[in-house]
């Protein structure tokens, strides 16, 4: 695990933006490039297409924890090893499909492909089109331990 601070790349976006948005903009550039005349734009349209097509593919790892400001501990649901404790400010480099602290009773479930902040008033706030494309998946968030 790595204990990284929330820096925007814009040669690396697949730490910040989920692959729903990411899939999102490449096919949107690529579908505008396309209706170029050139023909060289039209190509580089076509492989943006490509290029945000292929984004999907990392849905299907599970979520993912992006910004973690909370000082409380917070544990995260990995999908071979189970429960893990992170530290204070700990942001895991791997995906999770869940987080839990104490307090919350239960366990926030993250879609697949979903990215995931947690703020200083610990509430956990989904990001980019994940937010949008998580709520019709699943009926709940939250599953209780009972």
């Amino acid at each position: 695990m790595k204990n990284k601070k929330e820096k925007i790349n814009p040669l690396n976006l697949s730490h910040s933006l989920d692959p729903y948005t990411r899939a999102a903009m490449g096919i949107t550039v690529g579908s505008l490039l396309f209706l170029s005349k050139n023909e060289f734009v039209r190509y580089a349209g076509i492989g943006f297409a490509i290029i945000g097509a292929l984004q999907i593919l990392d849905i299907f790892k599970g979520g993912r924890l992006i910004s973690n400001k909370t000082t409380k501990q917070i544990f995260v649901l990995h999908k071979t090893k189970g429960v893990i404790e992170l530290k204070t400010s700990e942001i895991p480099d791997y995906n999770i499909y869940g987080i839990t602290y104490k307090g919350l009773n239960g366990i926030y479930k993250l879609a697949d492909g979903v990215y995931a902040k947690i703020n200083s008033k610990n509430e956990i706030n989904v990001t980019g089109l994940g937010k949008v494309v998580s709520r019709p998946l699943k009926t709940t968030h939250l599953f209780d331990y009972q």
